[in-house]
């Protein structure tokens, strides 16, 4: 038992100045005797006076710190320590206990990877330079810039390594000198310390935090947290984060052939083994050459777009590529990172140009090019003792990585040309939720289809890492790619080879003569547009899909999660054949165990075609049933309980108050942004959410601000604090924003289908709606969406703008009304059904007026339920000519916010239009102002951000 007991034991030696006995140490002494603990370092320093606890000038010292060991332990086993520590004022405290001889040896990777932090010094960046220019010479002379260039990577990388050690000696002989000056002058006893000795201490002190900050920044990067907040001091937590990271990515323990092992050499074995084996080729030429032959009918790329693709590399693009790379990522075998080529790109340039070019003409890469590191990321909420439940990352040098990027780009620029709608994945302006959304609207709008339909979720084994290369480069000639482009391709996989990264070291080499390596630019297009085939090929060979609103859909895809929807259980065995021809030309075969069919109707057969029939399934992360209220629950009462845990562990971290809310981003809102993309959220939950995040932001105590002070903006006096329910809200505008751009697009033909039993999403937000009174039954989903738009557009009452059409006001049998042929020939407005003279038209009337053949019964349903308050209204305000405004909801003062095309702060001034009515101004500002009233608040709430204050000075100002 060790920690901070806050009481010394023997006041006499444990405290300074000395002093006797309390209350609180006669405690302690009880509690060590009744459970037989013995303080383990008073045992071996029976009459040594040494401190876990000063004050600043060190006038009163104490040691209150402890490990408390069971007295029956044999002491020479126990090795107990007091540690100098930086940025706190207690001391750390260690115990060493020798209980098992045999223990594990610890091994240190093999994999060298630069400290960026050296590219910084002036003479590094010198020594650097000159290599290069050396390097470039000779190849320019020699006429070879490949040999040249691994001799440049070769000289580079030894020394940064010499460089590198020669710096982590002298730092770590800095902190030596440190901590053995600290330890001499703490020894002394106080009362002879000097004034000198207390003013050094001070420095040394001051020193060691310094060098405890530098770790921490470089276990800050290593742990790859995307963010950090600035005068919070949990260094602790990003070393526990780093050390953590190393573990959670790599394979402790295995299970092999039904038996668990822990085993080094066993588990680097086995890996090294299925891997070699999973990237060995089995292409079937005579199968591929059948495919390609009966797909008759897929797009190409155009000859202006083929020529871009098929020019020569150009210096520009390389440059380009270069200082494009993302930062802070893991590097290749080589270990120079994204860092090193940004910061030498001019010199670096030219020379990768001119290789790049040589190696294309000669078809071949440089050894180190060739080469990729697999590190081996758990799969979530899968076995990790199961070796398919670990996704292999390829990580590849960063020259090898910019010319991939230079294709990609190319690549990229004609894909919208060739790959259908429906497919999402890796592609620009196109998100995942639309898949959901889709799924969604079929379930929940299934009475609307007159089949037993279907949907069908494929699942492809390894997909990624199955793809065969002669099928990727058949799959370019296809698609029209020209000779250059292709020969470039061809050029990147030939040779291609890897080590696996594991707890020991890595594994052997071996090639790869199948898949698309996941961690290259080039890989989600290529797979993309073999992923295009499979489309075409379904869609050639007649497979009859679901059949709904004169529309019939066959297939959506999501990189390689494919759905197929299915017209009647006769389409399943079929759409199985289809795939397996596709399968036996590319490799990308089914894992039929991992197949799922959900019915949109009853369906009573358990399975078909050996795929189980589900009740519900997990799709794209999403858990997707019929019951709409349920599914609320599946989805975010697990995200809801994680965060809750998350949230939980950070409360015993001393964290400001921006802190806090920063974390309830981070860790909180973060999490549950994906599924409100594609979900409705109920009341229940937005309210179990926003309590949770906001009761984290005072730490489960008091709220001293109110929460609708907290989420101003900081120059209104707030925090930015985000609430879930505004931010939901927003979600749902930015539906209709995308509905709109499109509205009869493959993911949203269903909602403008019933959408247009209304006049259009259009025009029904432009009228007075009430949800439950819409003469449509419509999925929660789209009833929160319409909900979210009343909130921000106020209808307020006018006679230009008082619409017949699903008004709330204007009921027949508790339904607002809507008549196609009314609203097709322009009769929209009330005010149009009312005589110059203020009184409603007569039947004749109306005929007469607008020429138009209108059933008797359809005057009388329309005119009986306007209210008479209405018409009593209107009768004062009628004119003889009246055109209806523009039905357009884009037009108006809230359309303009939130259907703008602008990218940037778009959000962020949606959800000002929730926040608007919702947050108030601080106390403080009505207080203040009884003393001076002409306080420019904005200036002083900006004022903290503008100086180097730390979070928890900041706190001061809400005070």
């Amino acid at each position: 038992m060790g920690g901070d007991f806050n009481v010394a034991l023997n006041s006499s030696l444990d405290r300074w100045p000395p002093s006797v006995n309390n209350t609180s140490s006669i405690n302690l002494s009880s509690f060590i005797q009744k459970f037989n603990l013995i303080d383990i370092w008073r045992e071996k320093n029976p009459v040594s006076r040494a401190y876990t606890w000063s004050n600043k000038p060190r006038s009163l010292m104490s040691r209150i710190d402890y490990w408390l060991v069971s007295d029956c332990l044999h002491k020479n086993n126990i090795t107990p320590r007091i540690l100098t520590t930086p940025l706190t004022d207690h001391k750390a405290i260690s115990l060493i206990a020798s209980f098992c001889p045999n223990i594990t040896p610890t091994f240190k990777s093999s994999y060298w990877k630069l400290n960026n932090s050296i590219l910084k010094n002036v003479l590094v960046i010198d020594k650097v330079k000159l290599l290069i220019n050396h390097f470039w010479k000779k190849a320019l002379i020699n006429n070879n810039f490949s040999r040249n260039w691994e001799l440049l990577k070769f000289e580079v990388t030894k020394y940064f390594r010499e460089f590198g050690a020669s710096l982590s000696k002298s730092r770590r002989d800095e902190e030596t000198n440190v901590i053995s000056r600290i330890t001499e002058i703490t020894q002394i006893s106080p009362e002879n310390l000097s004034e000198n000795d207390l003013k050094d201490l001070i420095i040394q002190q001051n020193k060691l935090n310094e060098i405890y900050r530098r770790k921490a920044e470089g276990a800050f990067v290593r742990s790859r947290r995307k963010w950090l907040e600035e005068g919070e001091q949990n260094t602790a937590y990003f070393f526990q984060l780093e050390r953590t990271r190393g573990q959670f990515n790599s394979i402790q323990k295995l299970n092999i052939n039904n038996f668990i092992t822990d085993d080094p050499q066993t588990i680097a074995k086995y890996c090294s083994t299925f891997y070699s084996e999973l990237y060995e080729s089995h292409y079937n030429k005579c199968e591929s050459e059948i495919f390609f032959t009966h797909l008759t009918e897929t797009k190409s790329i155009n000859d202006d777009q083929r020529n871009v693709c098929d020019s020569p590399l150009s210096p520009a693009e390389v440059l380009f590529a270069i200082k494009h790379l993302k930062l802070n990522k893991s590097p290749g075998v080589d270990g120079l990172t994204s860092e090193f080529y940004i910061t030498f790109a001019e010199q670096l340039a030219p020379f990768l140009h001119r290789l790049f070019a040589e190696c294309i003409d000669n078809q071949t890469l440089p050894p180190t090019l060739c080469q990729g590191l697999l590190t081996l990321i758990p799969k979530p909420k899968k076995d990790p003792l199961l070796i398919d439940n670990w996704r292999p990352i390829c990580l590849l040098n960063n020259d090898y990585k910019i010319l991939a990027q230079i294709f990609a780009m190319r690549m990229k620029s004609v894909l919208n040309f060739i790959i259908d709608e429906t497919q999402n994945g890796f592609m620009t302006q196109r998100h995942i939720a639309n898949n959901i959304r889709l799924v969604l609207d079929l379930i929940d709008y299934a009475d609307l289809c007159h089949d037993d339909s279907l949907i069908l979720f494929l699942d492809f084994r390894k997909a990624f890492d199955t793809i065969e290369h002669n099928f990727v480069f058949q799959t370019l000639e296809k698609f029209g790619f020209g000779p250059y482009f292709c020969a470039a391709i061809k050029t990147m996989y030939k040779n291609a080879n890897c080590s696996i990264k594991l707890h020991v070291g890595t594994s052997p080499r071996f090639d790869l003569k199948r898949g698309v390596r996941q961690g290259c630019p080039l890989s989600p297009y290529l797979f993309l547009i073999c992923s295009q085939l499979l489309s075409d090929f379904i869609k050639l060979n007649h497979l009859k899909g679901i059949s709904f609103a004169d529309k019939n859909i066959i297939i959506s895809q999501l990189a390689d999660d494919t759905t197929l929807f299915l017209k009647d259980a006769s389409q399943v065995s079929l759409a199985i054949n289809i795939v397996e021809k596709f399968s036996r030309a590319s490799g990308l075969y089914l894992n039929i165990d991992k197949c799922e069919l959900l019915a949109l109707k009853n369906c009573n057969k358990p399975s078909i075609y050996n795929i189980p029939v589900k009740e519900s399934v997990t799709y794209l992360g999403i858990m997707i049933n019929k019951d709409q209220d349920s599914r609320n629950a599946l989805n975010f009462n697990p995200i809801v309980e994680n965060v809750q845990k998350k949230l939980n562990s950070w409360l015993q971290r001393d964290l400001s108050i921006q802190g806090r809310i920063l974390l309830t981003k981070a860790e909180g809102i973060s999490r549950l942004t994906y599924p409100a993309l594609s979900l409705s959220v109920n009341k229940q939950t937005i309210d179990i959410i926003d309590k949770m995040l906001y009761r984290f932001v005072w730490k489960n105590r008091i709220h001293y601000i109110r929460k609708s002070v907290l989420m101003n903006s900081f120059e209104l006096g707030g925090l930015n604090c985000l609430d879930f329910s505004t931010l939901n809200n927003t979600f749902k505008i930015n539906w209709i924003k995308q509905f709109l751009k499109n509205p009869t697009s493959i993911w949203n033909f269903i909602p403008n289908y019933l959408f247009s039993k209304l006049g259009g999403l259009k025009f029904i937000l432009l009228c007075n709606y009430k949800i439950e009174k819409l003469p449509i039954k419509l999925s929660n989903f789209h009833k929160q969406m319409l909900l979210s738009w009343s909130l921000i557009y106020k209808h307020n009452f006018s006679p230009h703008r008082y619409y017949i059409w699903n008004n709330g006001d204007i009921l027949y049998k508790h339904k607002s009304l809507f008549l196609e042929n009314w609203f097709e020939h322009g009769i929209i407005l009330v005010q149009q059904l009312f005589r110059p003279d203020g009184v409603l038209m007569s039947y004749s009337e109306l005929l007469e007026r607008f020429g138009l053949p209108i059933p008797p019964k359809e005057y009388a349903l329309v005119f009986d339920a306007i209210p008479s308050g209405v018409m009593m209204l209107l009768k004062s305000s009628v004119t003889s000519v009246l055109t209806p405004p523009g039905l357009d909801a884009a037009v108006t003062n809230v359309g303009q916010i939130c259907f703008s095309t602008r990218k940037r702060k778009n959000n962020r001034d949606v959800r000002a239009l929730f926040q608007k009515d919702i947050v108030s101004v601080p106390n403080v500002i009505s207080y203040w102002n009884n003393f001076a009233p002409n306080l420019n608040w904005k200036k002083i709430w900006c004022l903290p951000s503008k100086y180097l204050i730390i979070n928890k000075s900041k706190k001061c100002l809400l005070r």
